[in-house]
C-alpha cells in the first residue's frame, strides 16, 4: 500500500516535483506484491503514457488482472474497453462488467 501512496506523490508532485518514472515504479511495484490498485495503475501507465509507450492491450490486460483480484475502478475500465472495443471484439462481457462494477459499489460512473 505505500508503494500506492509513493507514487501518487511523485504522480501529482506532493512533497517534491512531478516524476512519472519514479511514479511507474512504484506502481509496478505495487503490482509485484499483488495489489489490485498498483495492477489497476500500471494499466492506467499503458493507456496514459505515463513513463511507458502507450499500448492498449497491455492497458486491458492489466485493468483485467485488477479486476480478478477484486478493484472495482479495473472491473469499470476493462467494461470500457469491451464497450471501446480496444483489443476485443464488443459482446455480452460489457453488460457483466458494468453490472459486477456496479455491485462493487461504484455506482457514480455508470
Amino acid at each position: 500500500m505505500i508503494q500506492i501512496v509513493l507514487a501518487n506523490c511523485c504522480h501529482y508532485g506532493i512533497e517534491d516535483k512531478k516524476d512519472e518514472h519514479k511514479t511507474f515504479i512504484y506502481y509496478q511495484k505495487s503490482l509485484e506484491i499483488g495489489d489490485a490498485s498498483g495492477t489497476f495503475n500500471v494499466g492506467s501507465c499503458y493507456q496514459n503514457r505515463i513513463e511507458v509507450e502507450k499500448d492498449k492491450c497491455k492497458a486491458f490486460i492489466y485493468y483485467q488482472k485488477s479486476a480478478e483480484i477484486g478493484n472495482v475502478d479495473g472491473t469499470f475500465q476493462v467494461s470500457n474497453c469491451y464497450y471501446e472495443e480496444i483489443d476485443v471484439e464488443k459482446d455480452n462481457k460489457i453488460f457483466i462488467y458494468y453490472q459486477n462494477s456496479a455491485n462493487m459499489g461504484n455506482v457514480n460512473r455508470i
